[in-house]
């Protein structure tokens, strides 16, 4: 009895510990099949543009992006711009018409543009940047095998990532989002994988909830390593961002 107690314990400490490495050699074949760790360390900052389809309407859109985490969103609506933007320091903001005033998102939008904000996607160095990683098993999207890794980071922040068992692609993201004020369940799918110096992109994302697709984004085009101004991450009218541009 003391001998098959420890036999099962045994295989229970070896599947926990399979199933880890799993899930780690998942994330390292992911890296290299989107175009490997060199390369994507030499991505510093990238600028996209293309179109986002949403609710009967198609707004023109424009993104900057920085690694670690610094982005901006401008949304042409009714021929204005809606501006979204974080530094990666301060609270995220939005500016609604080019003379409108920039101000703090709402809390809960705020923490949802935070975790989309990573400029890298959570399969690199994920332990590195506080991500757990565990193997889900197997399941089919159509007529793709994929593979499932639960995600999760600070206990906060948990989804469920859809790769594709042939080119180790992140397919699908599944998770709880910020939509109209309220947390719903959401299906993030990625397609129209393109190379941007070296590294593979999706340039179509598609966001649908229980009631259908909530929006669609289209990039036109990708850029690699643009120049970017620091001070277009930095809300209007903070004190830091008024001596910046005093300074120049």
């Amino acid at each position: 009895m003391f001998r098959l107690g420890c036999w099962c314990a045994l295989v229970g400490l070896l599947s926990v510990r399979l199933t880890a490495d799993t899930a780690q050699d998942i994330a390292r074949i992911h890296v290299e099949s989107i175009g490997g760790l060199a390369r994507l360390e030499r991505f510093e900052s990238l600028r996209s543009s293309g179109t986002t389809h949403m609710a009967g309407q198609i707004l023109d859109i424009q993104m900057w992006a920085e690694r670690p985490n610094r982005v901006r969103i401008e949304s042409e609506v009714a021929r204005d711009v809606l501006v979204q933007a974080w530094d990666g320091e301060h609270e995220p903001w939005i500016q609604v018409g080019r003379s409108g005033e920039a101000r703090p998102l709402a809390p809960l939008a705020a923490a949802q543009f935070r975790a989309e904000a990573d400029f890298y996607d959570p399969l690199y160095r994920p332990e590195e940047r506080g991500f757990t990683l565990d193997y889900a098993g197997e399941d089919r999207i159509g007529d793709q095998t994929v593979l499932k890794l639960l995600v999760t980071r600070n206990l906060t922040e948990e989804f469920l990532l859809h790769l594709a068992a042939d080119t180790y692609f992140i397919l699908r993201r599944d998770e709880m989002r910020q939509v109209g004020g309220q947390r719903i369940q959401t299906q993030t799918s990625f397609g129209d994988f393109r190379p941007v110096l070296g590294v593979i992109f999706p340039h179509r994302i598609t966001v649908r909830s229980a009631e259908g697709v909530l929006y669609e984004t289209v990039l036109d085009w990708t850029e690699g390593n643009p120049p970017i101004d620091p001070n277009i991450f930095a809300m209007p009218g903070r004190p830091e961002t008024r001596q910046a541009a005093s300074s120049k």
